[in-house]
This record gives structure tokens, C-alpha cells and sequence, in this order.
């Protein structure tokens, strides 16, 4: 019974056409209107015209119109303007229904001036409100938004008289839809809501205009809702897959699920606009400028008016500095609507990608003059008048965003922040290279690190660049992830640790969460050096490859260790090849991909600096300042074309990850499902596509046809160490621990034992309690993998468990070079080095705790100890004071007194050792002052 599911599950997945044609034939049901409307729901658009053209007589202007959507949906535009003219001659109301019909067509091919005066033919006719609509929408794509005032309004006053009920769902679209090109946003929301609870969730055209608007207030989340709910009423809807593109964007930066989306758009209408603007995005994204010309151009044949399409033309021109075709393109755009500040947002959103925050300043001022009343323009302009360092500017921008549009949250957001919390809580001190914000809590102790620091890295990197950037250098710490969020995004969680601007760059602070802000600070300011030295032209994987390994040569543990991954894309064909390497931070699926991305760009730059050395490498930099393309840098300054370092970088990455070759690493990739199913459907007996869509249905939550599928592919491959891997995980999140030791014995038998398996073995093992086998397996996985935290992790615990210090220590030792975000490591460590007297090692490793756990005082005391014990002296008194300042508790600052104290007749200091033995005479008392620095 379970083999026959499997088979069926399988069968409707990949082969649905077949076992269709197969079926007993079935009488063909009468042709009827709601006959033609099914077909259409469900993507048959032929079959819903076989149905129209057999209706005569009274239904003939229905099917008519029917078929005219049809026509639109499918990008036949000249037919469908020449069916809804047929339409309209056959009587009123159909004459009232075809106008937008036709107007519509007409526009989509640019002939706005004509689609104009379609819409007008029936304007005062009452019943004629989607004509209004539509003339509305085409007014202000012709620059009249004043003039598009009137016919909008008299939906909205339709249903302010009540000629639109509560009840009519379309009626109360239309008046949301109207309310959206109205500019107002709430009114838009409220008819919405309305008209779902009436019905609008039926509809397929209500549910994309909601989507369009939860879109346009940066809400991806319901935008995704609503677009899901369009899809399983009309799955083949061209324009719900192209909402669905911009969903994945919006929320995920899925690149490759966008493109799948687009295409199956472009498959029912290739000549749909939005497609190949979205295309082109991505294209763009990737640096890809002929790509994103050709999907343009491809668009703009069908209409050379397109404003979007010609903005992501100039979008594509601005990136290749080509000044002349870019402000001939502005242009044109503006020639045809001298309001459509919308082309400035364009261009700048692609402009921000590749790190053009000054020209996106100038672009926004230039929008705000266009259209005085876009309030995402002025919105755009304040966010980045802030990121520039102009906050008084930004602040009063945002304000004017505010006062026209009360539903932009990230406007709201950002002037809350400012407000509340930074006007309250943090404080900015000043100096000539840095300006530095923090808050008034954190303040204290991170004055004394954070300067240092950065003054290290400016003067490291002034001397090995040749270069200093424009001074100050605003260095923002932020206390609560919300904070950084809001004030780089405006938005509540950004999900980083640190961003740049190119002379303004934002971090969490140590009280924010648990990481290195050593490592962030450093690589953040390695962008100020590469954004401003290449003229905010450096491509996004040398930023921040280059950044990387400003880290890596700094410390030994600021290093990733993200190999298996980067195995893993090197076999699965994910690595880009350098002149497109942006595609490695664009086409990911989670955050495991971009972290790899980060890995890889930074191996490329170890790799070149090691061949041809830090110098040639660096003169990449003003070669793109120059508007250079990446394959005329790397000739320039490496000598070699690009093709040839792709080469000799693949050879150079072989060796390092050859101990890959002869284990099992897992490669879990999940592509996009529609590209999954096709991929499967051609080949069924290939168990590693099989597996991509089992791994594809999952991702979409077709948990049960996943499962079905993942069955399949071990029936046609038993030994598939994927889907083995997958049983595995399975069978440990269903506690079958029996089934799990089967599969994990089996993988190993079939020649797929590896790092991942010995590490289900160990956690196999640790569940029934064997802790010899869990040691074993822990052993075995560090062997094969020795650039993995995890296995020491789970030997530092079994040990620790088992009262085993020098077992603790070893793995301590070897995690601390690995996990450099975890502090308790670095504690845990330090504290065993100064319990054993390591001196030198305890210096060292207490040197490198700083820059994870700065404000706990028992790291600054263990270091301290360290400090003097090794005759660093005037250190050690420092980082006693850090304990007292980073809020030492009242019985320790007593004794931290004590050993300053001693440090201070150590130098001979008799009056600082005597203040001191008082203020610890006072800390012992009844009611202990709080602890006060001395003298460092």
C-alpha cells in the first residue's frame, strides 16, 4: 500500500499530462460563460476561447469580453483592443465594459494619448467606474495627476452616497484601488479589508491590488499572503506570479524563486511589461547591464513608452557610467511625464546596491522637485541624508515624508528612533579622525576600546592603501538590535551585525548581542577605504571580499570557516565566475548561502593577494573609480584576463578543500519549485533530481509530497547519500533513534561516511548515553573536518561533564580559533589559563576576549592578572579599571582594588596603592559607593 501512495504522489507530480490523456473520456460539458470563466481560473486560456467561440446570440458580448481579458491576460494587446471595440458595439453595458478593456490594451502597447480617449467614450456614464479608474491610472502616467483627481473621486464619492454598498465586493476594490493612486494609504487599506469580508478574497484582481499596496508600505509579509491566495484561485496568472517575484524579492532577496516566478509569467504573456522590468532588476543586481538592457529592450518592443522599463534602462546606464545615455533616457522618461519622480526611486534602489549613496542623494532632491508630493521620494532622501552623515537634513526630509504620508513605517520608524531613543539614550563624542556615537551606558567602557582600535586599523589600512578617506568617519553603535535595524533600514530587523555608507558606518554594540565587534568594526571600515577610494564603484563581492580578509590577516580566529560550503558550491556549480561573482550574494536561499557568499569573495582576494599581491590588488580600486568594468580591472592590474583567474583561482581553492572529495558533504540546496518539478518530469529515474524537488516541495510546505518524492528517489537510487541524509534527519526529529543508527550505518556500508555523519553518529550516542562512542565520533569528525566548531564544542562539554580540566582545556584551545563570537569560550578559557598559571597564553587569549565580551569585568581581572603576571604593568592597572567601569559588583571591585593596589607600588606609584586600599576599605563597608576608576 505504501509503494502504490508513493507511485500516485509521484505520478501527479511529474507526469499529470500523461495519466490525463490515459483517463476514460468524459462528456465535454455544454459551452456556457461560467464554463469559459472556470477554464480561465484555472490557466486553460485556449480551452476558455474554444468555449467563447461557440457562444452566440445574448451571451455573445459576455464572451466578447471575456475573451478580450483573455487576450490581455495573454499579451495579445492589438486583439484584445479589437475584440473589446467588437464588444462595445453590441449595446450599452457592453460598450461601458470593454472601454477599460481597450484602453487598457491600447496603453500596454503605448499608445497612452488613444487608451485615453477609450476610457473618456464612456466617463460619464454612471455604471462606468472601472473606466474612471483606469482613466485615473492613465492620467497620471501621463504627468496629470491633478487632473486624475476628478475621475478617481467620483468612485470614492460613489461610496461615500452609497452607490457602492457594503456588500459589492468589486465596488469596494475599486474605491480601494482608487484611494491607493489617491496617495492615501489607510483609506486604500480600509476599503480593502471591506471588500474581503464581502467577498474579495475570491478575487483574483482585489488580492493583487491589496498585494501592490502592502508592497508599496515595505510589508512583504502580507503582500506574500494575499499573492498566495490570488495563486490557488487563478495558478497561471501572469500578473499574480510577477506579484509573487517582487514577494520573494521583497522579503528574501530569493533571486532564483523570482526568476522562476518570472518565467512562468512570460510563458502565459511574453509580453508582459512588469516580467521583464523585474527581470531586468535582477539582472541589473547581478552587474549584469546587457542582460538587464536585453530584458528591457525586450519589454519596450512591445512598448517603446514604458516608464518603468526605460527608468531600469537608465538604471542600467547610470551603473556603466555612461552619463550621456543616462541623462538622455531621463530625458525621455520625463518628456512623457514630467511628474514621474518614480524614475528617480528606480534608478536609486539599484544605485544604493552598489553603494551610490551620494548620487542618490542628489537623484532624490531632483525627485522631490519633479513631484513635490511623492512622499516616498522625500522619505528615500532623509534615510539617506542620514546615512551620509547630514542627520539635521535627513530628519527634516523625513518629517516632510511624515506630514504626506502617515503610513510609511520606515518613516516612522526612523523618526521614533531618533526621538525616543537616540535623542535620550546615546551620545556622539567627536574627534578628528572618528565620530563616534554610543550609548550612555555602554559608553564608559567602550570609550576605551573602540577609539583604539579603529585609530589601529585607520593607520594600518592609510599605509598599506596609500590612501585616507574623507574624516570624520561616523562610527554608530547601536545597544538593541531594533535601534541598528530601524537606523539602516528603517525597518525593525535587518538580520546584520554591521553595514557601511562610505562615510558613515552602523554597528551593534557589545550590549546588543553576542559577537566579535572587534571583527565588525575592522571590516566596516575596511569599506570606508575600498567604497571611497573606487568612487562608490567597487562591485559588491571585492568590498567585501576585501573586507574578509582585512579580518583574517588581522587575528587568526576573525576567520570564517565555511569550507564545506564552499566544497559544496564548487561542486554544485554555485561559485560565479569573477566577472559575475555579484550573483554569489544575490542567488541564495537562506543565510547559510550569503555567509558562503562572504567566505568565497574572500578566498578570491586571499588568493590574489598571495599571486599577485597586496598592491596590484588594491589598484583594482581606482580602476573602477574610473568607470572601468571588472574584466578591464583585472587585465589592467592582475595581467591576466578573467578567464584565466577563475582558472588558477579553482586551482589554487582545489588542494585546500581536497579532503572534501572523499567524504559525504551534504548539498541541500533547494531550487525554486517550478524549475524542480520540470527538472524532475525529464528525467524521473535521476535520484539527485528527485531529491532537489523533495527538498523544493518541503521549502514550500508540501511536507507529505515531499516525503513521497524523497521515497522515490531512494527506490530508483538506494545508495543517494542525500536522500539517506534526509531520512536521517527525519527519523532523529521523530525520535525513531533505531531507524537513525540503520540509515547512518547504511551511509557509511555504502562509502558516504564524512564530518555530517560522524556528527549524527556522536548525537546518536549522546541520546542513549554512551559517552565513549560520543568521544569517538566527536574525534573522528574533528579529524575529518578540523575546521568545524561543532565536534569541539561537544567534546569540550563531555569533558567538562566528566571533570576532565585538561580535556576542557585542549578543546578550548582549538575552539577559541574557530568561535570567535562565543563568549563563553573565550571566558571558560581564560579563566583555566589563569587557574594554571599559562601566563603568556593567558595574555594572549585575553588580548583577543576583548573584543567579544569588553563589558564583563571578570575578563578585564583574569586579563589583568595576566597582564602583570607577565610584567605589563601600567596594562594590567587599565584593565583593572575596565572591571570597575564595566560595573564590577561591590565584593569584587574590593578585591580589584586590593590588586590595583599592588600594581600601583609594583610602579612605584605609593599615593595611587594608598587610594586605592581606601577605596576598598570603603567597598567593604555597609553601603558600598559605586566602583570609580582610578588613574590608568
Amino acid at each position: 500500500m505504501r509503494s502504490h501512495s508513493i507511485r500516485r504522489s509521484l505520478a501527479a507530480l511529474l507526469v499529470a499530462a500523461a495519466c490525463a490523456a490515459q483517463a476514460p473520456a468524459s462528456a465535454e460539458p455544454p459551452p456556457s460563460l461560467a464554463r469559459a470563466e472556470a477554464l480561465v481560473a484555472q490557466g486553460d486560456y485556449a480551452g476558455a476561447e474554444k468555449v467563447l467561440l461557440a457562444l452566440q446570440g445574448k451571451e455573445r458580448a459576455a464572451a466578447l469580453l471575456t475573451k478580450a481579458r483573455i487576450e490581455l491576460a495573454t499579451g495579445r494587446y492589438d486583439d484584445a483592443a479589437k475584440t473589446a471595440k467588437a464588444a462595445a458595439a453590441l449595446g450599452r453595458e457592453a460598450k461601458i465594459a470593454a472601454a477599460p478593456l481597450r484602453a487598457e490594451a491600447l496603453a500596454r502597447r503605448g499608445k497612452v494619448a488613444e487608451a485615453i480617449a477609450a476610457a473618456r467614450e464612456v466617463e460619464r456614464e454612471d455604471e462606468a467606474r472601472r473606466a474612471r479608474l483606469l482613466l485615473g491610472e492613465l492620467l497620471i502616467q501621463s504627468g496629470k495627476r491633478g487632473e486624475a483627481r476628478a475621475p478617481l473621486m467620483t468612485i470614492i464619492d460613489d461610496y461615500n452616497d452609497d452607490k457602492i454598498t457594503a456588500n459589492d465586493a468589486e465596488g469596494l476594490s475599486l474605491v480601494g484601488r482608487a484611494a491607493h493612486l489617491l496617495r492615501s494609504a489607510r483609506d486604500a487599506n480600509d476599503a480593502f479589508n471591506a471588500a474581503e469580508k464581502v467577498g474579495g478574497k475570491q478575487r483574483v484582481e482585489t488580492l493583487l491590488w491589496r498585494a501592490e499596496l502592502f508592497l508599496d508600505k515595505y510589508d512583504p509579509g502580507h503582500a506574500g499572503q494575499v499573492v498566495k491566495e490570488a495563486l490557488k484561485l487563478a495558478p497561471k496568472d501572469p500578473m499574480a506570479h510577477v506579484a509573487m517575484a517582487r514577494v520573494k524579492l521583497d522579503s528574501a532577496l530569493d533571486f532564483g524563486g523570482a526568476d522562476s516566478e518570472v518565467a512562468q509569467a512570460l510563458s502565459v504573456n511574453p509580453n508582459l511589461a512588469e516580467a521583464y522590468f523585474v527581470r531586468a532588476g535582477l539582472a541589473l543586481r547581478d552587474m549584469d547591464i546587457d542582460a538587464a538592457d536585453a530584458a528591457a529592450d525586450r519589454g519596450l518592443q512591445v512598448n517603446p513608452g514604458d516608464l518603468e522599463l526605460l527608468s531600469i534602462k537608465a538604471a542600467g546606464r547610470f551603473l556603466a557610467d555612461d552619463a550621456a545615455g543616462f541623462e538622455a533616457l531621463k530625458a525621455k522618461v520625463l518628456g512623457l511625464n514630467p511628474e514621474f519622480s518614480r524614475f528617480f526611486q528606480i534608478v536609486g534602489e539599484f544605485a544604493e546596491w552598489e553603494h551610490r549613496y551620494d548620487d542618490i542623494v542628489k537623484m532624490m532632491g531632483e525627485a522631490t522637485r519633479v513631484d513635490a508630493n511623492d512622499a516616498k521620494a522625500h522619505a528615500t532622501l532623509g534615510l539617506n541624508l542620514i546615512r551620509a552623515g547630514d542627520e539635521k537634513s535627513g530628519l527634516q526630509a523625513l518629517q516632510r515624508a511624515w506630514d504626506k504620508d502617515r503610513f510609511n513605517v520606515r518613516v516612522f520608524n526612523t523618526l521614533n528612533l531618533y526621538e525616543k531613543d537616540i535623542a535620550t539614550q546615546y551620545v556622539t563624542v567627536e574627534g578628528q579622525t572618528f565620530r563616534v556615537r554610543y550609548h550612555k551606558q555602554e559608553r564608559a567602557i567602550l570609550e576605551r576600546y573602540v577609539p583604539r582600535m579603529l585609530e589601529e586599523a585607520w593607520g594600518s589600512m592609510v599605509k598599506r592603501y596609500g590612501f585616507t578617506p574623507k574624516v570624520p568617519v561616523s562610527i554608530e553603535l547601536y545597544a538593541s538590535t531594533e535601534n541598528f535595524s530601524v537606523r539602516t533600514s528603517g525597518l525593525p530587523n535587518v538580520g546584520i551585525q554591521g553595514v557601511c555608507f562610505g562615510q558613515t558606518l552602523a554597528a551593534l554594540s557589545p550590549a546588543a548581542a553576542e559577537f566579535n565587534w572587534g571583527n565588525v568594526l575592522w571590516h566596516e571600515l575596511g569599506h570606508v577605504f575600498a567604497i571611497q577610494l573606487s568612487k562608490n564603484h567597487v562591485p559588491r563581492w571585492f568590498t567585501e571580499g576585501l573586507s574578509e580578509y582585512e579580518t583574517i590577516v588581522r587575528r587568526p580566529e576573525w576567520h570564517r570557516e565555511e569550507d564545506p560550503a564552499l566544497f559544496a558550491a564548487l561542486k554544485g556549480g554555485r561559485i560565479p565566475a569573477v566577472a559575475g561573482f555579484n550573483r554569489a550574494f544575490t542567488h541564495v536561499d537562506d543565510i547559510s548561502d550569503v555567509t558562503m557568499a562572504y567566505f568565497a569573495a574572500s578566498q578570491i582576494v586571499v588568493f590574489m593577494v598571495e599571486e599577485f599581491g597586496f598592491s596590484k590588488v588594491v589598484s583594482m580600486l581606482p580602476r573602477w573609480a574610473a568607470g572601468k568594468r571588472t574584466p578591464e580591472v583585472v587585465k589592467e592590474s592582475l595581467g591576466v584576463g578573467t578567464e584565466e583567474l577563475d582558472r588558477r583561482f579553482r586551482a589554487w581553492l582545489k588542494p585546500r578543500l581536497e579532503r572534501y572529495e572523499k567524504q559525504y558533504v551534504p548539498d541541500l540546496q533547494a531550487p525554486p519549485l517550478d524549475d524542480a518539478r520540470k527538472a524532475a518530469a525529464r528525467a524521473p529515474k535521476d535520484a539527485r533530481r528527485l531529491v532537489e524537488l523533495a527538498l523544493a516541495l518541503d521549502k514550500d510546505g508540501q511536507h507529505q509530497e515531499s516525503e513521497a518524492v524523497l521515497a522515490e528517489a531512494l527506490r530508483v537510487d538506494p545508495k543517494q547519500p542525500d536522500a539517506n541524509y534526509l531520512k536521517v534527519r527525519a527519523a532523529f526529529g521523530a525520535k525513531r533513534l533505531d531507524e537513525a543508527a540503520r540509515l547512518l550505518g547504511k551511509m557509511v556500508a555504502d562509502g558516504h561516511d564524512g564530518y555530517v555523519v560522524r556528527m549524527k553518529l556522536a548525537d546518536l550516542a549522546e541520546l542513549k548515553k554512551d559517552a565513549a562512542r560520543m568521544k569517538a565520533n566527536l574525534e573522528a569528525a574533528s579529524r575529518l573536518d578540523p575546521t568545524q566548531a561543532e565536534p569541539l564544542q561537544g567534546l569540550y562539554d563531555l569533558a567538562r561533564r566528566q571533570k576532565d580540566a585538561a580535556g576542557e582545556l585542549a578543546a578550548l584551545r582549538r575552539l577559541s580559533l574557530l568561535d570567535q563570537h562565543d563568549r563563553r569560550v573565550w571566558r571558560r578559557l581564560l579563566r583555566l589559563l589563569v587557574e594554571r598559571g599559562a601566563w603568556e597564553e593567558a595574555r594572549k587569549v585575553g588580548e583577543s576576549a576583548i573584543y567579544v565580551d569588553v563589558a564583563n569585568p571578570e575578563i578585564h581581572r583574569l586579563y589583568a592578572r595576566a597582564l602583570a603576571r607577565t610584567g605589563r604593568h601600567v596594562s594590567a592597572i587599565y584593565e583593572l579599571n575596565s572591571a570597575l567601569l564595566a560595573g564590577a559588583r561591590a565584593g569584587d571591585a574590593a578585591e580589584i582594588y586590593g590588586e590595583l593596589a599592588k600594581a600601583y607600588a609594583k610602579m612605584k606609584q605609593d599615593d595611587y596603592a594608598k587610594q586605592a586600599l581606601e577605596y576598598q576599605k570603603a567597598m567593604r563597608g555597609a553601603s558600598p559607593p559605586a566602583p570609580r576608576a582610578m588613574p590608568d
